[in-house]
């Protein structure tokens, strides 16, 4: 007759008295971080040729109104597909819509497709303004989008810790190391957002799209999302492995 045999306990790996502790606002913020990528999607970022990424649900505690956030969600949506056809599948754009004042960031081939995307745009209806911020040029890397979205964790991550900042009051887009910002913001939040995303490592320039309010505004028709409430702690965000 056989009899079973029990595995052995797997060890359990011993305390690190060496190992420096994170820190406790540090953690916050990310933990903080994770609950506004499960929330909102970060922003709404469309890539030609590849899925789109981005957001459907209507936040509350955004500046925008439910009815403004949709109208964003449509122009994002349908400027990506009509770019895509345009394009062929050249390209590498990423859409932001944040007041029906849109960003266009990224890669295509030729002046001419710049020019072309930005027309497409243009004739959707309720956009007000395109900021077009195309590089005529090869596609980035896989790599290099992935260091964009590490960068965009990051600042999105920097601004939740900041607590003269209300996070989701900001729409963060990165292409190859250049941060654009997008919000609701007064000058003294539009100064105070520059200065952190300048200071995250990994970005070569910000570029700020706001809409302005004033200090009054603040106070009486958002005094709601005027700082990031307090969240528990959690991990840092992990940087991207690089591909062999």
């Amino acid at each position: 007759m056989s009899h079973a045999t029990q595995s052995p306990p797997l060890a359990r790996e011993p305390d690190r008295p060496d190992r420096p502790a994170r820190h406790p606002r540090l953690r916050r913020a990310a933990w903080a971080l994770m609950v506004a990528l499960t929330a909102t999607q970060l922003q709404g970022c469309f890539v030609l040729g590849a899925a789109a990424v981005g957001g459907t649900a209507l936040v509350a505690t955004d500046r925008r109104t439910a009815g403004s956030q949709l109208e964003d969600q449509n122009i994002q949506l349908t400027a990506s597909s009509r770019i895509s056809a345009v394009l062929a599948g050249r390209g590498n754009v990423n859409v932001s819509s944040y007041n029906q004042q849109v960003l266009l960031a990224g890669q295509v081939p030729t002046a001419a497709d710049k020019q072309q995307a930005q027309q497409v745009v243009v004739q959707i209806p309720n956009v007000k303004s395109v900021a077009n911020m195309l590089q005529v040029g090869p596609d980035s890397s896989l790599q290099q989008q992935a260091n964009d979205t590490f960068i965009t964790s990051k600042v999105r991550a920097a601004f939740i810790a900041d607590s003269k900042l209300y996070s989701q009051a900001y729409q963060i887009t990165t292409s190859q190391g250049v941060v654009y910002l997008q919000g609701l913001v007064t000058p003294a939040e539009a100064q105070e957002a520059a200065s952190v995303a300048a200071g995250v490592s990994g970005v070569k320039k910000v570029v700020t799209l706001f809409d302005m309010i004033n200090a009054q505004q603040l106070q009486s028709q958002y005094r709601n999302t005027s700082q990031t409430p307090v969240t528990p702690s959690g991990s840092a965000p992990a940087a991207p492995q690089a591909r062999p």
